[in-house]
């Protein structure tokens, strides 16, 4: 039951990672399971059964998620039912919080050391934090970048598969709307539709094009998971109150930059009801799953 359960965690995190706006690592905080795969991770190299174990079924669930939901969610949900499609993961998103506002208050509750932060100071990192996923959206959409099978491409794809892994770490940052902004969002998501498309046609040359720039995208992807990871473990064990008031703020801000995202104008009550229901159901499914 737990396996099959972390399956489906792990297809919410890959769904939310192919999103504009909308961050793995804030899926991974709301359900409950953030510190638990960081330290996975981690100590991947250290505690390798133990670790691959954890993080296998979380690893599936994430592919299927990319690859099953990738083109349903951006040509279809996402065009023709934004509104309601966005508010599944609002919900998601605020069904979390009260588990990290608990974080956050476990942490004050500890030993006055570099660990726990004052009151003033965790405000502060709070609202810095909220500001920087907020001024986040004012960086626009690149002009869209044509990538062809070069070194040149691979390193590209290498340092955008970099920045797209740390995103999926830290709580709120979108992988999505980074790789929007540098104009490689469509590359990466239609390079991943186009692998699938020629896996069944078993067109071998498109495979081998895709997988040109696919494969240094996923090696970045793994490096920036790993090291991102490193940096979040060390500040929860040394500075964990003002860690967690940060994670906090970034949580927070989360659902600005996803609504914006789907907003189009004005909507009907059709739309608010269904967004409604959406926003109730993403929230159950995160107070249900932030809980073994």
């Amino acid at each position: 039951m737990n396996f099959l359960l972390d399956i489906i965690r792990g297809i919410v995190i890959g769904i939310a990672n192919i999103i504009p706006g909308v961050s793995g690592g804030t899926m991974m905080v709301t359900m409950g399971i953030y510190d638990k795969l960081l330290g996975s991770i981690t100590g991947l190299f250290k505690q390798f059964k133990k670790s691959v174990k954890t993080l296998f079924p979380y690893f599936i669930g994430m592919a299927v998620g990319i690859v099953a939901f990738a083109f349903l969610l951006t040509k279809v949900l996402l065009v023709k039912f934004p509104l309601p499609t966005a508010f599944a993961f609002i919900g998601l998103i605020a069904g979390g919080i009260p588990v990290l506002v608990k974080r956050v208050k476990g942490a004050g509750a500890a030993k006055k050391t570099s660990a726990s932060g004052g009151f003033v100071s965790c405000v502060v990192v709070f609202a810095l934090f909220f500001a920087l996923i907020i001024g986040m959206q004012f960086l626009g959409e690149g002009a869209e970048k044509a990538v062809t099978p070069s070194v040149l491409s691979a390193l590209i794809m290498l340092v955008m598969g970099v920045l797209a892994a740390a995103a999926m770490v830290v709580p709120g940052v979108s992988g999505s709307l980074l790789l929007l902004a540098f104009g490689y969002y469509n590359t990466v998501t239609g390079a991943v539709t186009e692998f699938i498309s020629a896996v069944f046609d078993w067109n071998l040359p498109v495979l081998l094009e895709k997988t040109a720039i696919l494969f240094p995208f996923g090696i970045g992807v793994l490096l920036g998971i790993f090291f991102v990871a490193k940096l979040i473990e060390w500040l929860l064990a040394h500075y964990a109150r003002l860690t967690y008031c940060g994670i906090l703020g970034l949580v927070a801000a989360s659902p600005v930059p996803v609504f914006l995202n789907a907003w189009g104008g004005s909507v009907g009550v059709v739309v608010i009801l269904a967004s409604a229901v959406t926003f109730g159901a993403g929230f159950a499914v995160a107070y249900f799953m932030g809980r073994e």
